[in-house]
């Protein structure tokens, strides 16, 4: 299993800036207009989903949202969309895409819609949250979700082990060498069975740059990461992949995947998204905690907004369905990127162990998503290709593979 980001946006298809609506908002006087409103999602979540599209219409009166939910490659079936003038109004819309499509004017500007809305006040959002779909100082999404990695333990391989539990006190070398220590053969054939850590390309190689200080490329698009901060942080993630010995192999992890060996009770701690379940496994004993700090603290953070087609006939119902839809969203899912909405994780999702929630709360202080930039799927694809896939596979030295990926990504970004 090799995690890979989208692949580029096709350029032909979203210099493509057309006109027209996605859904008929213009149904006569007095009537409410149509909001078309795409999503991805499974059969389950769809229809809660569904459950919320019906309660915001009920409250409105200016539009009725449609919902259209798109199961299968989300990005390509929304390009399609756009590229035969045929966009819904609002879209879901995850971090890496955003600057593309803005920067493709396909996207309603939302800036001045939010700073006239008194229903809205952007100080509330943490504000990592809106960095991503924030183009050359606009805004173009109202975030729905964030989802940051923290880090899951099994207590009952620490207890076993007699060691402590990780903690916020924890720092890079603390983490290390406790994933060694946790590495063992369990049932003495001479062959490890549990492991301290796992990981083959999640969490973004991005994050192990940040805690040292390190970035890809900055926020005016300078590539910096072959910087002395960024390859501390590519030695260190190096250092864990073919030095410690506290991994499974890549061959086991393809054949049985990350969070299927820590679920199975054979890894004692993950770097796991706040949502995900790895902490109410059944017959598992699993705890969370923020990731541990290196130079700085900080961790990756899924985003997702919603946003509004510059197709759309009305952009002011547009936006005022977007910003219903968000906000009525945000009070569904975990973790909510409004900081207001902090105390209502545990309603939101009463399975969540209290540990977990305390970690992902203290993680959206120093969470964050992807250096926003209208090549961010060229510049992921040059990221996993010439470095994440290459410390996987043990090639290079991290200043060797990290000087490469610079070389490459500067070669992207001149053109």
């Amino acid at each position: 299993m090799k995690k890979r980001w989208l692949g580029p946006v096709a350029g032909a298809t979203l210099a493509l800036i057309l006109t027209g609506c996605g859904g008929d908002s213009s149904s006569g006087e007095g009537s409410k207009a149509t909001i078309d409103f795409a999503a991805w999602g499974g059969p389950e979540e769809i229809k809660e989903l569904q459950g919320l599209v019906d309660e915001v219409n009920d409250a409105a009166e200016n539009y009725e949202i449609k919902l259209i939910t798109i199961a299968d490659d989300y990005p390509t079936a929304i390009q399609t969309r756009i590229a035969g003038n045929n966009a819904p109004d609002i879209f879901y819309l995850s971090q890496e895409w955003i600057s593309t499509y803005a920067e493709s004017e396909v996207l309603v500007d939302l800036t001045e819609y939010v700073e006239a809305d008194e229903k809205i006040n952007l100080d509330t959002y943490y504000e990592d949250t809106l960095t991503p779909s924030t183009y050359e100082g606009s805004l173009y999404g109202l975030p729905w979700i964030s989802n940051p990695v923290i880090l899951y333990y099994n207590t009952d391989i620490f207890d076993e082990a007699g060691m402590d539990y990780p903690d916020e006190s924890w720092d890079l070398d603390t983490f290390r060498q406790a994933a060694i220590e946790l590495t063992q053969d369990i049932n003495g054939d001479g062959r490890l069975d549990q492991w301290g850590f796992t990981t083959h390309g999640w969490p973004p190689t991005h994050q192990w740059i940040w805690a040292m200080g390190g970035d890809v490329i900055t926020e005016d698009g300078e590539v910096v990461i072959d910087s002395p901060e960024s390859i501390a942080g590519i030695e260190v993630l190096h250092s864990i992949l073919n030095e410690d010995g506290s991994i499974p192999a890549a061959s086991t992890v393809e054949q049985q995947g990350l969070a299927e060996m820590f679920k199975a009770g054979r890894v004692a701690m993950f770097m796991g998204g706040a949502a995900d379940d790895l902490d109410r496994v059944e017959g598992l004993n699993v705890e969370a905690t923020v990731v541990p700090q290196g130079e700085q603290r900080a961790t990756f953070n899924w985003l997702a907004s919603i946003v509004a087609s510059a197709q759309t006939e009305d952009p002011d119902v547009a936006y005022e369905a977007l910003r219903d839809m968000t906000q009525r969203i945000q009070e569904w899912k975990i973790v909510p990127p409004n900081s207001e909405l902090a105390d209502s994780i545990k309603d939101i999702e009463p399975r969540k162990k209290d540990s977990a929630i305390e970690a992902m709360t203290a993680s959206m202080e120093f969470a964050r998503g992807f250096t926003p930039h209208p090549k961010q799927q060229q510049i992921d694809t040059i990221v996993y290709d010439h470095l994440t896939s290459q410390l996987i596979e043990g090639n290079g030295t991290p200043e060797e593979l990290a000087t490469k990926t610079a070389e490459e990504l500067r070669k992207l970004l001149e053109d």
